[in-house]
């Protein structure tokens, strides 16, 4: 080796740097495995590496030179030399003591998928109107009759005001800049066209996807990593993609972290979601269960009103001339509600409602179907057999071959509108590159030639939603769920099954729940096993049976069922599926499922089936790019006693190569290093966390600093806190209140006051709760520069759909002494909070939704809110009920005001507000309707109570519903579709 002049050793060159590669996947793990090879060989210099390809033999024919060997290695584009990458992989492997041909296999493999990768999706340039209308699911518009031959596909467009804030998101992207919109609106509002509409403005080079086949989530989670730079992520109807458990969340998180990769950038993911449906996917409960959905979604609302506004019509009619159809829209479409009329809505519901019979029947099964789990696509088969159900005896005897008029009446088109059913074929997918023939295991379902074949309908739109509001309150005949265990698509027989038992149909339930076993399913077995051994803890054929039949590939089904049969004391059955062998089946390349079979295994005390994962050795095939995958199994590892994995594993160096988007998980790992002894790597992720960790969430920011602090790694900390406050995320300013706490309780006073001035000066406002307690927080801490600054801004600008956040911030406003601020804020939100004495203070416990009918809240509380001796909170419920800024159908908002006018003798009132809450009030929250029936029934008003108890089964609360009755016993075994008490029966009944 050289030296220098002095004649002492040569400095040993820098090590590489790693290469950053967003797309393509083929690519990222050329490079990862590149520079894997790398470090095991010890990074030797470039000079070495050339010098030992050179003194080669023959088999190697790249020569590259050092910096083609630099690029190899570190360089974030594809090599163009196929044969120079393998040169460079052949030698480092010889120094790794790697299998050589393994490595240069596996470069080749890489090198041509990275070659031929293109992205998901197609060209934007490549959709038609056509297209657009297959592929996006826009409405077709109604036919404008006899210039039909003249016109496009689709109407000419009309701009409306919330389409300069897509425009805005468009220029963004096309700028380099990723984002996501989320258009929230009724069916038949405008969303998917609107959609369209701004994708279209964007450069040929873009490409738009959307992933359908074979579920929703599935496509979406296979193609996630190959959605390439300038990609739109098209996710109409996106609760079909983040509401599914557990691939929604899976979704939603992987959809962040594409978002917030600046390598893998510009994206732009476009959805569209009804209001209840964006109600379930970002409102925090107990169980959390759309954490990531939530901070997907939150700050990307954009409302599309269900009607034109005055200067949409203006807008309109300057349009309008050139498209007869718009003209028509213009003049007969009722309270201005033109897309709704554009998309044949009016048509549809009168022929929904002249419906009489059989075809009334049809609907109403196929309305039944999609609320209750089914996919977009109904077998006819399905509704054929559930139809006869919906008759009377009357009825049905009198009835003949009713199917051929009905469905005829159902699938006709009028004036260019789709019918309320619309055949769709099903099968493959065509011109999908990621469709491969499956070989067939044991551990891989196949569906039958029965479960996809005949004929498939999809519900219109408009009904669909309608059925779900209108029909909440029906439970399904026994046809209709005995139809679904035999038609149904395989894919929806748990979610079916689920709601069968939710609605106490516990025989029907069992018997979906088995035929999802057959096919695979993840929750079905345990589901199984959990309820017959709740009705028969003695039959062992349950059991016996789930475990014979459990997809041995799933290792979540495995896992669950394990726990279900430790649970139900089935040692035998517990015995016969670990014979199985699912150590043998599960993929090492799925983290979670390694982690929790053999967290699952070791707490059966299954040692053997331990041993054999453990020597499938998955400490080497644990993506090391993700904190948290590696956190998990080396926690797993150490439970299991294995100490040559967590070697293995901690050889690996995971603290060199772990990505930095998530400082939650990144804290995670951490802590498991610290615990595993493996100092030096712990400290080497602090110092990399706190240099270039992601800053988007500072909840996850405020978590790594406790854990750096308790590691005694001050100075990471110091240096992290610095960066959080001059460069952290301000969209969720809860989370900025959590950090400026824990900075302030650390003394980090100057981190905590320029993040204050950025949180005043630039904070999200879209949610006046959190504006109200970070304000609290400011003048609490004295920061009352900062604390006028952020009122100041909040009354001029903040978000009015939560008019009960306006409230919070109106009280917080005046006790804080911002007269001015909340002045301005009053006279903004004008008629939706009447407070005409905000000075009364306090604080309600919750944040009730906002849907109440104006006149239905005034009538039942005109008279309590003028009452003298309301309680504050009774006042205050009654004054925001009566003004529409709460929602009485919140089942908290009327237990409270039934509270006030009851303690103040207001008997009409309460009698009223009982009525109302005994047919009105909303199922949604068990815990809220509990409180209320008590409530009722301490009021005297015992046979509201009963009216709200008897609604809980038929909405899926059939749990809640047996604790509220005088003799649940008699529902042992469940209950019928009409309400009678289920009689006996077991596992030889069902199927």
């Amino acid at each position: 080796m050289s030296r220098d002049a002095g004649g002492g050793p040569a400095k040993r060159p820098r090590a590489l740097e790693r290469a950053s590669v967003g797309w393509p996947r083929a690519l990222r793990e050329l490079k990862d495995l590149l520079y894997e090879v790398y470090l095991a060989a010890g990074a030797p210099s470039l000079d070495v590496i050339a010098r030992e390809i050179a003194a080669e033999d023959d088999s190697l024919l790249g020569l590259p030179s050092r910096d083609t060997i630099r690029r190899c290695i570190s360089g974030s584009v594809l090599p163009p030399g196929q044969a120079d990458v393998v040169a460079v992989a052949v030698v480092l492997a010889r120094y790794a003591a790697w299998d050589r041909q393994d490595l240069a296999a596996r470069v080749r493999g890489l090198w041509v998928e990275a070659r031929m990768a293109k992205g998901a999706g197609r060209p934007i340039e490549e959709f038609d109107d056509e297209l657009v209308l297959a592929d996006l699911e826009v409405h077709p518009a109604l036919d404008s009759g006899a210039t039909r031959d003249r016109l496009s596909v689709l109407p000419a467009y009309v701009p409306r005001e919330f389409n300069g804030r897509l425009d805005t998101l468009v220029a963004a992207a096309t700028a380099g800049q990723s984002g996501i919109a989320v258009l929230v609106g009724g069916s038949s509002t405008g969303k998917t066209r609107a959609l369209w509409e701004a994708a279209r403005k964007l450069p040929d080079t873009w490409r738009l996807w959307h992933p359908i086949a074979p579920t929703r989530p599935d496509a979406l989670l296979a193609e996630l990593p190959d959605i390439a730079p300038r990609t739109v992520v098209w996710l109409d109807e996106a609760q079909d993609y983040l509401g599914p458990d557990p691939l929604g969340e899976q979704v939603a998180a992987g959809l962040r972290n594409l978002l917030h990769d600046v390598r893998r950038g510009p994206v732009l993911v476009l959805a569209t979601l009804w209001p209840q449906h964006w109600a379930t996917l970002t409102t925090r409960t107990d169980q959390d269960r759309h954490a990531h959905a939530r901070q997907l979604l939150r700050g990307h609302r954009i409302d599309v009103p269900d009607v034109f506004n005055d200067a949409d019509l203006t807008a309109l009619t300057a349009t309008a001339g050139s498209d007869p159809r718009l003209v028509e829209a213009a003049e007969r479409a009722p309270a201005a509600q033109i897309t709704q009329y554009l998309a044949g809505v009016p048509v549809l519901m009168d022929r929904y409602q002249t419906a009489q019979g059989a075809t009334r029947h049809l609907i109403n099964a196929a309305m039944d179907a999609r609320r209750l789990g089914a996919g977009p696509n109904i077998p006819l088969a399905w509704l054929a057999d559930a139809v006869p159900g919906y008759f009377t005896d009357t009825e049905w005897n009198a009835t003949g071959d009713w199917l051929p008029q009905a469905l005829d009446y159902v699938t006709r088109e009028c004036n260019g509108i789709p019918g309320i059913l619309t055949p769709v074929k099903t099968g493959t997918p065509r011109n999908h590159r990621d469709h491969r023939p499956t070989a067939v295991s044991e551990s891989t379902p196949r569906y039958s030639a029965r479960d996809t074949a005949g004929s498939h309908y999809q519900l219109a739109d408009y009904l669909d939603q309608y059925g779900r509001r209108h029909r909440a309150d029906q439970v399904p005949p026994i046809d209709f769920w005995t139809a679904a265990a035999t038609h149904a698509h395989p894919a929806d027989l748990y979610a079916l099954g689920d709601a069968a038992r939710k609605r106490g149909l516990y025989r029907d339930a069992a018997q979906l729940h088995k035929r999802a076993t057959t096919h695979g399913d993840s929750h079905a077995p345990a589901a199984l096993v959990d309820l017959l051994h709740s009705l028969h803890p003695t039959d062992p054929k349950p059991a016996q049976w789930a475990a014979a039949h459990v997809n041995l590939g799933d290792s979540d089904s495995v896992v669950s069922l394990l726990e279900s049969l430790t649970a139900a004391g089935a040692d035998e059955q517990t015995t016969a599926l670990l014979a199985r062998n699912p150590a043998a089946h599960v993929s090492l390349g799925d983290s979670d499922s390694v982690v929790s079979l053999l967290e699952s295994l070791t707490a059966a005390g299954a040692d053997e089936q331990t041993t054999a994962l453990l020597a499938r050795n998955p400490a080497a095939h644990v993506n090391l790019h993700h904190p948290y995958d590696v956190a998990s199994l080396l926690e797993s590892l150490t439970a299991a006693g294995a100490d040559e994995q967590t070697t293995a594993l901690l050889a690996r160096n995971p603290a060199a190569h772990v990505n930095l988007d998530s400082l939650w998980n990144v804290s995670v790992l951490l802590k498991h290093l610290t615990a595993a002894g493996a100092d030096e790597q712990a400290a080497a992720l602090a110092t990399r966390a706190a240099a270039h960790g992601a800053l988007d969430d500072l909840l996850g920011v405020t978590i790594l600093l406790v854990c750096l602090t308790a590691a005694g790694a001050d100075e990471q900390a110091a240096a992290l806190a610095t960066r959080a406050a001059a460069h952290g995320a301000l969209d969720d300013l809860s989370s900025v209140s959590v950090l400026l706490k824990h900075l302030t309780a650390a003394g980090a006073d100057e981190q905590a006051a320029a993040l204050a001035t950025r949180a005043a000066a630039h904070g999200a406002l879209d949610d006046l709760s959190s504006v109200a307690a970070l304000l609290k927080h400011l003048t609490a801490a004295g920061a009352d520069e900062q604390a006028a600054a952020l009122a100041t801004r909040a009354a001029a600008h903040g978000a009015l759909d939560d008019l009960l956040g306006v409230t919070i911030l109106l009280v917080c406003l005046t006790a804080a002494g911002a007269d001015e601020q909340a002045a301005v804020l009053a006279a903004r939100a004008g008629t939706h909070v009447a407070l005409d004495n905000p000075h009364k203070g306090g604080q309600l416990a919750e944040r009730p939704r906002m849907a109440v009918m104006y006149d239905q809240a005034a009538a039942l509380t005109a008279g309590a809110a003028a009452l003298d001796d309301l309680s504050f909170e009774g006042w205050l419920l009654a004054r925001l009920t009566a003004a529409g800024a709460v929602d009485l159908h919140d089942p908290y908002v009327v237990g409270a005001l039934l509270d006030s006018v009851t303690g103040a003798g207001a008997d009409e009132q309460a009698a009223a507000l009982a009525a109302w809450a005994g047919a009105h009030v909303s199922l949604d929250d068990p815990h809220k309707v509990g409180q209320l029936v008590e409530k009722l029934r301490m009021a005297g008003a015992d046979d509201q109570a009963a009216a709200l108890a008897a609604r809980l089964p038929a909405a899926g609360r059939f749990t809640q519903f047996i604790t509220m009755i005088d003799d649940p016993k008699q529902f042992r075994f469940g209950r019928e579709p009409d309400g009678s008490a289920a009689p006996s029966w077991g596992w030889e009944d069902l199927e």
